[in-house]
C-alpha cells in the first residue's frame, strides 16, 4: 500500500498519531511564499508553493501539513495547476495537548515515487494570535502594525508534519531555497536574512522580495517601522529609538564575525548576515543568515554577549541526531562568555562556570532522574534545557584540556568537514579525538555518553580541577 506520510492510514480523525520514531519521508527542497498582511482585519493571506521530494523507500500519496490553528487552506493545486483534494481540521499535538494546529492533508494526483519531487501550491489565510497560552511564552506572534513576525514557531506558513513533537524532532532538518514576497503598508519594512531582490511601491503598499543566500531550514520575516545600518556584508534592522544601540550591535556583530573567522575559518557560503531587532519577550533565535535579537541587547550594552552567542551559531553543523541533544547551545554559551572576555576585557568565564556548576549541583541533587541521563540522550529525554549549562561546562573543560589553538581546530575543522551534509554527535566526538592530539576517551565518556561528570561536579570539582583531572588521564 502506498505510504501516507509517517506510514499511517489517517482514517477517522485527522490527528491519528505517529510513533515517536516516525520520520517524515518527504523533504522540502524549495519554498515560495507570496504573502499579504491586512492590518485592518489583522489577518494574513497568501500562497505557499512547496517543492517536496520523497526521501523514503515507499511511494507517498498524501502530504500532511501543519498550519496555525486559525488559518485555513482554501485551495491546493499541483505543478500542472490541477486541483488537489484537501482535508483539514483543528487538532491537538498527541504529546503536547496544549498545542493546537490546523492539521492539513493534501492528496496528490498520483503517488510520489522514491526520489521523485513535486510541487504543491496552497492558498491559505486567517488570523495569527500566538501560542503564549501553551507555555511557549515567546510565541506572541500576531499581525500588528507595531510588530509582526512570520515564522515556523507559530506555523504561520504551511509546514510538512503531523501533530506530534516526537515526530517533528525525529525528522532531519531540511535545507531548502526560498523566495518570499511580502506586501505591507508602505510605512512598514520587511526584514529577512536573505538577499533583498526588490522593493516595489504601489497604491500605498510596498512589496518586498527576498531570496535565501544559503540553504535554509526555516524562514523568518519580521515587519515593523525598521531603520537599517550596514557595515560590509552585515545589516542591522532596528526599531525606532534604538539607533545608538543599533550602532553598538552592528559593531559587536561585525567584530564577532571577524573574531570567529580568525578562530574557526571563514563561513562556507555567503557571509551576508542580518541582525533583526525584536521586542523583548519574543525569543532571540538564529538561522543560517540572520539573528532575531531581543531589544535588550540593543538597549543594554552589558547584554551584547547575546549577540556573541547567536553569531557563534553560524559555525554550527546541522545535527543529524533525531531528536537532537542540542549540545551546540552549550558551545554557544561557552563562546559568548569567552568572547565577552576577549572583546570587552571582562573576566566573566570562570565566575559564570562556577555559578552554573553550583546550580547544577543543587538542581540535579533534587532530581535523580535527570542526573543519570547522558547528554547524547537529552533530545530523547526532553532535557535539552540542560544542554546550555552542561554543554557550557563541557566545552569550557575541553578548552582547558586541549588549549585554545587545538580547540579552534576542532570547532573550525568540524564545521568545514560537515557543514554541507550535517553530522551526528558521534561524528563530532570522532573528529575531536582525531585532531585533538590528546586522548579524550575518558572526557567524552564522562560528558557525552554517560553522566559521570555529575559525580565530579557534586564532589565540588571546579573547571580547573576538571581540566587537571582529564589531562592526567590523557597520556
Amino acid at each position: 500500500m502506498p505510504v501516507l506520510l509517517c506510514g499511517l492510514v489517517l482514517a477517522g480523525r485527522l490527528g491519528a498519531q505517529p510513533s515517536s520514531s516516525s520520520i517524515l519521508p518527504v523533504e522540502v527542497l524549495r519554498y515560495g511564499l507570496d504573502l499579504r498582511l491586512d492590518y485592518t482585519q489583522e489577518r494574513l493571506d497568501g500562497t505557499a508553493s512547496i517543492t517536496l521530494r520523497n526521501r523514503s523507500t515507499a511511494p507517498v500519496t498524501v502530504v500532511p501539513l501543519l498550519l496555525y490553528r486559525l488559518m485555513r487552506v482554501s485551495a491546493a493545486r499541483d505543478q500542472r495547476g490541477l486541483e488537489l483534494a484537501v482535508a483539514q481540521q483543528v487538532d491537538t499535538f498527541s504529546d503536547f495537548p496544549q498545542l493546537q494546529v490546523n492539521a492539513v492533508l493534501v492528496t496528490l494526483g498520483r503517488a510520489l515515487a522514491t526520489g521523485e519531487a513535486t510541487t504543491i501550491s496552497l492558498t491559505y489565510g486567517g488570523y495569527l494570535l500566538g501560542y503564549a497560552e501553551t507555555g511557549m511564552l515567546y510565541v506572541q506572534d500576531r499581525v500588528d502594525t507595531g510588530f509582526t513576525i512570520i515564522r515556523p514557531d507559530a506555523f504561520a506558513y504551511p509546514k510538512p508534519g503531523v501533530p506530534s513533537m516526537d515526530a517533528l524532532r525525529s525528522t532531519p532538518l531540511d535545507a531548502f531555497s526560498y523566495e518570499v514576497r511580502v506586501t505591507v503598508p508602505e510605512s512598514l519594512v520587511v526584514a529577512n536574512g536573505g538577499r533583498l531582490v526588490s522593493r516595489t511601491l504601489r497604491n500605498g503598499e510596498a512589496t518586498y522580495t527576498y531570496h535565501n543566500v544559503k540553504p535554509a531550514w526555516r524562514i523568518d520575516l519580521a515587519i515593523a517601522r525598521y531603520r537599517t545600518l550596514r557595515a560590509g556584508a552585515t545589516r542591522v534592522f532596528y526599531l525606532p529609538g534604538d539607533s545608538a544601540g543599533a550602532g553598538g550591535v552592528l559593531r559587536a556583530a561585525d567584530t564577532t564575525l571577524r573574531l570567529y573567522t580568525s578562530w574557526f575559518g571563514p563561513l562556507r557560503d555567503s557571509s551576508s548576515f542580518a541582525v533583526i531587532e525584536i521586542p523583548d519577550g519574543w525569543g532571540s533565535q538564529a538561522d543560517v543568515s540572520s539573528i532575531i535579537q531581543s531589544a535588550a541587547a540593543f538597549r543594554d550594552s552589558t547584554r551584547r554577549r547575546e549577540v556573541y552567542h547567536e553569531v557563534s551559531h553560524l559555525w554550527n553543523v546541522r545535527s543529524n541526531d533525531r531528536p537532537a541533544p542540542r549540545w551546540e547551545e552549550g558551545l554557544a554559551t561557552f563562546l559568548e562568555y569567552l568572547t565577552q572576555e576577549r572583546i570587552e576585557g571582562r573576566p566573566v568565564l570562570e565566575e559564570r562556570a562556577g555559578v552554573l556548576a553550583r546550580r547544577l549541583r543543587e538542581t540535579l541533587a533534587r532530581d535523580s532522574s535527570k542526573r543519570t541521563v547522558p547528554m547524547i540522550a537529552y533530545g530523547r529525554a526532553g532535557l535539552t534545557d540542560l544542554s546550555y549549562s552542561v554543554g557550557m561546562l563541557m566545552f569550557d573543560v575541553l578548552y582547558g584540556v586541549v588549549g585554545q589553538d587545538r580547540f579552534n581546530s576542532i570547532i573550525g575543522g568540524y564545521y568545514r568537514e560537515y557543514a554541507s551534509g550535517g553530522a551526528t554527535t558521534d561524528d563530532f566526538v570522532r573528529y575531536a579525538k582525531r585532531v585533538s592530539h590528546t586522548n579524550l576517551d575518558r572526557f567524552f565518556d564522562d560528558w557525552i555518553y554517560t553522566a559521570r561528570w555529575y559525580d565530579r561536579i557534586a564532589a565540588g570539582a571546579t573547571v580547573p580541577d576538571l581540566v587537571r583531572y582529564y589531562r592526567s588521564v590523557a597520556p
